[in-house]
């Protein structure tokens, strides 16, 4: 009941935007404005999140006529938040060189707890980890932004296949394929760095 009470607040909204009521589109970013940011969130750097939320926030409102009600805003607004994070790693890739004030809160700790001086074996364990995320990283650059996505989604998110095939409106056949071919082609490049 709850979410068919949730679908009707937003069809209503989205009337009134249809209707002429462009501040009633404040509404609709207040409902849905967590669920976005924790996409984009996790999917961009932390100094792009609230410009690429932003963006997703816009599009969702020039394009608020072609909303078919067949799909919750939710997951409608989740695909566009999506696409707008693969449309950022395909303007912007991955910077090689970052600024410290640019480096997300994980990272900066990171670096204040080695500068503290940790024991060797916490430093150890700190360093195999910000490696083995370096190498994470240094792997989803060179998929194109699409598979960088669904491996996002599928492997560190643990959606499963078929939600990802929903929400980047492929066929689950596409998304299994796509995904064995993005597993592929990690393995490939660290047997290369193994090499």
């Amino acid at each position: 009941m709850m979410n068919v009470d949730h679908a009707s607040k937003d069809a209503a909204i989205i009337q009134r935007v249809l209707d002429g009521d462009v501040d009633a589109f404040e509404h609709l970013i207040g409902r849905h404005r967590n669920h976005v940011f924790g996409i984009v969130a996790g999917r961009v750097p932390s100094g792009a999140v609230e410009e690429v939320a932003q963006d997703i926030f816009v599009d969702a409102f020039l394009s608020l006529n072609a909303y078919s009600d067949r799909k919750p805003f939710g997951h409608w607004m989740a695909r566009i938040a999506l696409r707008r994070c693969c449309d950022y790693w395909r303007r912007h890739g991955r910077n090689r060189e970052t600024a410290v004030s640019q480096l997300g809160e994980d990272q900066r700790e990171w670096l204040d707890r080695v500068g503290a001086g940790l024991s060797n074996e916490d430093f150890e364990r700190e360093t195999k980890r910000q490696e083995c995320r370096e190498t994470l990283d240094w792997l989803l650059e060179r998929l194109d932004a699409e598979d960088r996505m669904l491996v996002d989604m599928v492997y560190l998110s643990g959606l499963p296949l078929k939600e990802a095939a929903a929400a980047m409106e492929w066929s689950l056949a596409n998304t299994k394929v796509r995904a064995m071919r993005a597993r592929k082609k990690m393995r490939i490049l660290i047997e290369e760095l193994l090499t």
